[in-house]
């Protein structure tokens, strides 16, 4: 008597089927949230060669590999995240294992705020002695994009509406040319001269204090 072959349940299968789609979808989320930052870091970019890069917050292993490949030794954080804030803590720890300065400004993230932060960042930026550095926000696109165009007028004479065009290029929002045209005069009047804005509050310049790694 002959019989009919069975299919062995499996991938074959709509259990297996489904099983199949969730390994996949898990990959994907594994690779996008635990690789693709190290591998990727979004808006990374060499602005003046050997001396200026951008970029969005960064990994600890993204970070690692900007030391080593580029030698950055200043990080200038626009606003990853409040003292206290565990992605600020990683920032700072990262940032001390490699034996980097990183200092810490408040600006808000559509890119307003103090215009004296601008001003003390590229103070630090244009210095050659904190050379290279890198500067960052939290996605790179804002207050990073904001903070490289006034450097590029203050270092390059470049125009104001190149210095915009650029910055739309890294996903700058209208909102960042609305900030450039309003404060970049007395910005980069206040660099210049290496002072900051009067009338505006002033910034304390200094290294983010240390953290202790938790045991």
């Amino acid at each position: 008597m002959s019989q009919t072959a069975q299919k062995p349940a499996g991938f074959g299968s709509l259990p297996g089927a489904l099983l199949l789609i969730a390994g996949a979808v898990g990959l994907a989320i594994f690779v996008y949230k635990g690789v693709k930052p190290d591998l990727w870091p979004k808006r990374l970019a060499e602005v003046v060669p050997g001396k200026v890069y951008r970029s969005s917050e960064l990994s600890p292993k993204a970070m690692e590999d900007l030391v080593r490949g580029a030698h950055v030794k200043t990080i200038i954080d626009l606003g990853v995240a409040p003292d206290g804030d565990p992605r600020d803590r990683r920032q700072q720890l990262a940032a001390q294992a490699l034996g980097l300065k990183r200092y810490k400004f408040n600006l808000i993230g559509d890119a307003t705020g103090n215009p004296n932060e601008y001003v003390a960042a590229l103070q630090i930026a244009l210095n050659p002695d904190n050379q290279p550095v890198l500067i960052h926000c939290a996605t790179g696109s804002q207050r990073t994009s904001c903070a490289i165009a006034l450097l590029r007028m203050a270092s390059e004479k470049m125009p104001l509406d190149q210095a915009i065009a650029e910055a739309e290029q890294f996903d700058a929002k209208p909102k960042v040319g609305e900030v450039l045209r309003q404060i970049s005069p007395r910005v980069l009047q206040a660099v210049g001269s290496q002072a900051l804005i009067p009338g505006e509050p002033a910034v304390v310049v200094a290294p983010a204090s240390p953290v202790a790694a938790k045991p």
